[in-house]
């Protein structure tokens, strides 16, 4: 039985970047869990910067603004595919977390307008990762010379 040859540094550091990245994603999904579901009394109150939006309902935008970017890190490597895939987890978690704060106990409800919030906040992460994506890959592309 052979032996697989052993990985080169790039190799090596790409795996911990994944790993990091994982990790990212995963622990971030947990925190919005605990914010999610603990009682609205254990959380910090969010001041009321703003008549135009509702100060809730913009913590959720970003919230699972952030959570899409991280999982779009995550799944870039499957490119447009991998992003839509983490937009559709981060809004199908925000969506979860909804239906659990109705059954939880925690003295959290079941709002419908959150879970557009969400999904919005999710869309946004997932394109600004595919913007950033885009035009990384567009300007690190070698130009063409016509002669």
């Amino acid at each position: 039985m052979r032996t697989p040859p052993p990985k080169t540094k790039s190799e090596a550091s790409s795996l911990n970047n994944r790993r990091l990245q994982r990790f990212a994603a995963v622990a971030y999904g947990l925190l919005l869990a605990y914010v999610s579901l603990a009682p609205g009394t254990k959380l910090p109150a969010i001041p009321n910067w703003s008549t135009l939006f509702s100060p809730d309902k913009v913590a959720h935008f970003g919230a699972y603004a952030i959570f899409a970017l991280l999982l779009s890190v995550l799944y870039s490597e499957r490119g447009a595919k991998g992003i839509l895939f983490a937009v559709f987890i981060a809004a199908a978690y925000g969506t979860l977390m909804e239906f659990l704060q109705a059954v939880a106990g925690t003295g959290r409800s079941f709002d419908p307008v959150d879970m557009v919030a969400n999904l919005l906040g999710a869309i946004l992460g997932g394109l600004l990762f595919f913007l950033f994506y885009y035009f990384k890959n567009k300007i690190s592309a070698p130009a063409e010379i016509n002669e």
